[in-house]
């Protein structure tokens, strides 16, 4: 039975596993004056695959994936602060590790969730058997990486990332943080260890004689750790810094990031006065005074930005105008790790306005506005018609207005949608946007949209593997179900009232859906009177659900129990029918 194939959906539309590029790229020729920022080009020299030895016993790779691990050896083990994105990684890391110690792993240590700093575990411990410290909340944001917005954030996350795109000069550049994200581009393996050692504010500890300070300190994620060695005075700030303007807010999507909890946490790094920074990404830094000097002004440019974001809208003025307005004073905008090469003061600016105040900007002739559509089709009268409109297009490409452009163009394409001289001219604007945009998430952004609307890159679904379904059976079953609400069709389940629950006796957990006419609901617990009730284990059932295991087969050998035996079976498809699920 398809049907329950499909709802693999819900689970590996992970943004590290849900998309290859197509084979069939071509370059396109350009007449730009470059194809990739000055800026971006040179950043490349940050990522040189390297392991530093920076302070006594600490040690840092990078250039090996998106993020850097780190090595502390003590007396009788090591510690790993980070493990990279993937098994490959992680294995490649600890090889070169392995050239200064052969002491055994006696803990890992998680800054944050991210997936580059997470899934690499078994390369650097293959038995999984080690003690792993992270902050309390790291376990639930790991979660969230299955969630009802999971299949949106993984497109708009291999968009962000360039997994779609080719390598070199018209393509992947490099991530502003690192080289590129090999899980995803390289088809990494993804290999997830759970934190088992939590905790709340601080913590000390002293693992193989090596003193070591956990501090949470909130800024890209709210999980953030920075690990401090008070001996050493060395100390790993995970994502809170590094050589590029930080991600106020990223593209991709996400919550909001409280940016002057951000700025308290750099205090606090900045109060410890290190003499050696490891980084989450990037190269480490030597000197008490630089480093004095880097976090001084990081922290300043971000509660520049958000001060005087809150300055204007106090005025009255709208995001459009905040991003023409709030701008870095030049001691900040010229600092070389203020350069705007991950995120930008713009995307910061938009993500501040809406933290505080949400979606309306305030002027009321945004707030109920007429459809989009409707929009076009009056610009292009009020153009002069669509000879005309198309005319302005054609003066904004050859005047290098590429912004607007990529604009007018969009409006023509909401009335034409499958115009495909209209698409090549949006592809053709958005890839000058991209040549010149010095953040490789916009450029990333720009070239990728261009290559799907010529055809030429396709989100495509990888093969489910042995270690994607290991993953995701390390993820809570009720992941699984709470996200069926959202696949819901009103259309198919109008003047439907059903109800359907599930028993996982080996984790003993039950939840149950009802469908009540356009909407499900969601709720712990086994609801006895159920149109359908199933009993099933949970890594059984991921199984199902990913297609490893039959459905029928289940059933017929017990794996799975349907109340009311096979008879049930119609009222189980009639169930599923009524959501959209694909293949069905």
């Amino acid at each position: 039975m398809k049907i329950y194939q499909c709802l693999s959906t819900l689970t590996i539309s992970l943004s590290l596993l849900a998309c290859s590029p197509t084979n069939d790229f071509q370059a396109p020729s350009s007449t730009s004056q470059y194809t990739v920022h000055p800026t971006l080009h040179a950043h490349s020299q940050e990522f040189e695959k390297r392991v530093y030895p920076l302070a006594k016993d600490v040690y840092i790779a990078v250039g090996y994936g998106l993020a850097n691990s780190i090595m502390i050896e003590g007396d009788d083990g090591i510690v790993i602060v980070d493990v990279m994105e993937s098994l490959e990684n992680a294995q490649a890391v600890m090889k070169e590790f392995r050239k200064i110690t052969s002491k055994p792993v006696k803990a890992l240590i998680y800054t944050h969730n991210h997936a580059d700093h997470i899934l690499g575990g078994r390369g650097f411990v293959p038995e999984g058997e080690v003690d792993i410290y992270a902050h309390e909340s790291t376990n639930y944001y790991i979660d969230r990486i299955i969630n009802q917005i999971r299949p949106i954030i993984s497109s708009r996350s291999m968009r962000m990332f360039g997994n779609l795109l080719p390598k070199g000069e018209e393509g992947l550049v490099n991530l502003g943080v690192g080289p590129q994200l090999d899980a995803g581009q390289g088809g990494g393996t993804p290999t997830l260890l759970r934190p088992n050692k939590t905790y709340s504010d601080t913590l000390d500890l002293e693992i193989a004689g090596i003193k070591i300070q956990l501090i949470h300190a909130p800024g890209e994620t709210n999980d953030q750790t920075i690990v401090w060695l008070p001996e050493q005075k060395v100390l790993m700030p995970g994502d809170t810094v590094y050589k590029a303007f930080p991600n106020l807010y990223t593209i991709r999507g996400t919550l909001y990031r409280d940016v002057m909890d951000w700025v308290r946490s750099l205090d606090k790094m900045r109060a410890l006065n290190p003499q050696f920074i490891a980084p989450g990404h990037t190269k480490p830094i030597v000197g008490q005074q630089k480093i004095q000097d880097i976090l001084t002004h990081y922290r300043d440019a971000i509660q520049y930005v958000h001060d005087q974001t809150l300055y204007g809208m106090n005025k009255g003025l709208t995001p459009d105008q905040l991003v023409e307005t709030v701008k870095l004073p030049a001691h900040l905008k010229d600092h070389p790790y203020l350069q705007e090469l991950y995120g930008t003061v713009e995307w910061g600016v938009r993500g501040i306005f809406s933290g505080y105040l949400g979606w309306f900007s305030g002027d009321t002739a945004s707030l109920s506005t007429v459809t989009i559509k409707q929009r076009a089709q009056n610009l292009v009268k009020l153009a002069g018609g669509i000879d005309a409109f198309k005319l302005q297009v054609s003066n904004a490409m050859n005047e290098k207005d590429y912004k607007w452009a990529a604009e007018l163009v969009t409006h023509l394409l909401v009335m034409t949608p499958d115009d495909e001289s209209l698409k090549n001219i949006k592809a053709a604007a958005l890839r000058k946007l991209g040549f010149n945009s010095i953040s490789p998430n916009g450029r990333n952004f720009y070239l990728t949209q261009a290559l799907e609307l010529e055809g030429r890159a396709v989100m495509e679904k990888e093969e489910v593997t042995d270690a994607s379904v290991a993953l995701a059976k390390t993820f809570p079953v009720k992941n699984f179900i709470s996200a069926m609400p959202t696949l819901l069709v009103p259309e198919r389940s109008q003047g439907m009232f059903k109800t359907m629950s599930w028993n996982f006796p080996d984790v003993n957990k039950s939840y149950t859906l009802e469908v009540r006419s356009g909407v499900a609901e969601f709720r712990e617990g086994l609801d006895v009177h159920a149109d359908v009730k199933l009993e099933v284990n949970k890594d059984d059932w991921i199984e199902i659900i990913l297609g490893q295991k039959s459905f029928p087969l289940a059933l017929a050998t017990g794996t799975v129990s349907l109340d009311g035996g096979i008879k049930k079976l119609p009222e189980l498809s009639s169930f599923f029918a009524m959501f959209d699920l694909p293949n069905q």
